[in-house]
């Protein structure tokens, strides 16, 4: 009669029970009942904040206000 190994075993067992985790985990979540938390987005003006210190040298644009004077209005 053949002998199993004990290591052999316990690594099979493992790997079911980790495999059985993330089923039940991705079960839940798709019914709703688990939720994973969220990051929150930053602010406009901290990531400008942001930017102004990671790009100390580069041109700041405001926004809208940049745009309508490159944009012609009445084009022939």
């Amino acid at each position: 009669m053949a002998r199993r190994k004990k290591s052999g075993d316990s690594f099979v067992w493992i790997t079911v029970a980790t495999l059985m985790a993330v089923g039940g985990l991705l079960y839940l979540r798709d019914r709703g009942l688990l939720h994973w938390p969220q990051s929150q987005p930053k602010p406009a003006d901290q990531r400008a904040r942001d930017l102004v210190k990671k790009y100390p040298d580069a041109e700041v644009f405001s926004g809208p206000e940049t745009d309508k004077k490159k944009v012609n209005p009445r084009q022939p």
